[in-house]
């Protein structure tokens, strides 16, 4: 469990802005990344794919490879390589860029995931992040504090209810996500080890209710 940290004041500020605009702020750290790779780094990760994503520079050949979870994620990476043709490279080899395989079935299992932050603005920043990071797009997001606590029992399940009451009178923001249980755990890990949540629980998975 990460410890509770409350975030400066610069920072919430911060947080609130990219939480507006997070998609310019991906494409300044895809940016950074690609003129250090171009520089010779091609050890730091990549900052939306991680380790996911290899990539060795072969003389003027820049080689790509690793696993994605998407073809979006694939034709764009491969997109963001190939504009940087001309500038210290003149090939790209994707060829050993593949799709990760699935054996799990969407569409069967929903999970809800619920995390503690100090403030709303916090939650803010952590629900914008993590749909940024994961690329997961979830089937209900809402964010609860003291001063709107609406609808709470609509979101969390029984169990759940008296933890979510006791950190509303501590004066902490929930945020709650409901997701495909085949992306909860890439949901979680990005909650807890990435944003600055001081607690996340996750409710057992249940029933989509998408199904037919």
């Amino acid at each position: 469990m990460m410890h509770p940290i409350e975030p400066p004041k610069e920072q919430a500020q911060a947080g609130a802005v990219q939480a507006v605009e997070p998609a310019g702020a991906s494409a300044s750290l895809a940016d950074a990344w690609w003129a250090s790779v171009l520089a010779g780094n091609v050890y730091a990760p990549h900052p939306i794919h991680g380790p996911d994503v290899k990539v060795r520079l072969d003389g003027n050949r820049l080689r790509i490879s690793g696993e994605l979870e998407s073809e979006e994620d694939r034709t764009e990476l491969i997109r963001q390589a190939r504009e940087r043709v001309g500038h210290g490279i003149d090939r790209v080899d994707t060829s050993d860029l593949t799709l990760a395989k699935r054996d799990e079935q969407r569409g069967i299992l929903d999970q809800t995931l619920m995390s503690a932050f100090p403030n709303r603005e916090a939650a803010e920043y952590a629900r914008a992040f993590v749909v940024e990071h994961s690329r997961v797009v979830p089937k209900e997001d809402h964010i609860v504090d003291p001063d709107h606590p609406d609808g709470m029992t609509d979101l969390v399940t029984a169990g759940f209810i008296p933890v979510a009451r006791k950190a509303l009178e501590k004066g902490k923001a929930l945020l709650v996500l409901r997701v495909d249980e085949t992306e909860a755990f890439k949901v979680r890990e990005l909650l807890e080890e990435d944003t600055r949540s001081e607690w996340t629980v996750a409710t057992p998975p249940t029933l989509s209710t998408e199904r037919n």
